[in-house]
């Protein structure tokens, strides 16, 4: 498959790209700057805030798939007017190019901040795509108008659209330290509901999301699968977030947090599952 990867310089996306090309697609990566090459694949320099720009690269490209991760990654980088302008903008212009081109299939990377976990803890877990959404930042209210206009391409214009709402994105060479910082500190790992998403996980959920023949378009929890604190998560939810519902299914050392939709969909089962004690290589 033809794939465009916008963000393919960074922090996961720069895994996705090398996920996408080992499987023998023809990858193309957009972003600001080439921070490395990657032998195989076609890099291009654009903004995707800039609809010529993210047009232009799917039409060179000949997509016929796109994953969007380009976007500003957190609060705070640049001023709220700019990440929400930019992040929106930057969503809804590969959204039009996609439809207008006649694209199979795009994901859209959203995020876990839009169910504002850094403010207060879940209302049940385990936590799926239906627990309400309460933004606390110009970033996660970005996602959550993208995650919209995502909707409004699948159900009016007949784009297949997926939303990845990702957990506590990283870069394996960054977890070692994060694993031994949020054990020490449970209450806080409240934030992230003490799990965290490798780089090479997220890449993997891309690539089967591509290859499946056919996935619904909709939102997905995208995340590890177990809890660093590798302790009951019934009882780890009930410890440091006692007004959550716990639901059945929250059993054992899994992550508070659902990806049981994407499970079902396209086989998403991550292969790099950090905890205090468990180093994958």
């Amino acid at each position: 498959m033809r794939i465009l990867v916008t963000g393919g310089s960074g922090r996961v996306g720069r895994f996705v790209v090398r996920e996408l090309a080992s499987a023998g697609h023809e990858v193309t990566s957009l972003d600001f700057s080439v921070s490395q090459r990657i032998a195989g694949v076609r890099h291009m320099t654009g903004d995707v805030s800039r609809f010529e720009d993210i047009h232009g690269a799917l039409a060179y490209a000949r997509a016929e798939a796109v994953v969007h991760l380009a976007a500003w990654s957190d609060p705070g980088i640049v001023a709220d007017t700019r990440t929400y302008r930019d992040n929106v903008a930057g969503a809804f212009n590969v959204l039009e190019a996609a439809h207008g081109l006649g694209l199979k299939r795009v994901i859209l990377a959203s995020s876990a901040q839009v169910y504002g976990f850094a403010g207060q803890g879940p209302l049940y877990a385990p936590v799926d795509e239906e627990h309400p959404l309460r933004p606390l930042n110009s970033y996660a209210l970005a996602k959550i108008a993208s995650e919209q206009a995502g909707a409004y391409f699948a159900t009016q214009k007949g784009l297949n659209v997926l939303s990845f709402r990702i957990m506590g994105a990283r870069d394996p060479a960054d977890l070692p330290a994060e694993m031994d910082t949020a054990a020490a500190d449970p209450e806080g790992g409240r934030f992230l509901l003490w799990t965290r998403s490798d780089g090479r996980d997220i890449a993997l959920a891309c690539r089967l999301a591509l290859e499946a023949d056919a996935v619904p378009s909709g939102v997905y929890n995208i995340t590890g699968a177990v809890n660093l604190m590798e302790e009951d998560a019934a009882a780890l939810v009930a410890r440091w977030c006692p007004e959550a519902e716990i639901r059945p299914g929250l059993k054992g050392a899994i992550s508070p947090m659902s990806i049981e939709k994407a499970r079902n969909a396209f086989g998403y089962q991550p292969r790099y599952n950090w905890t205090r004690n468990r180093r994958p290589e």
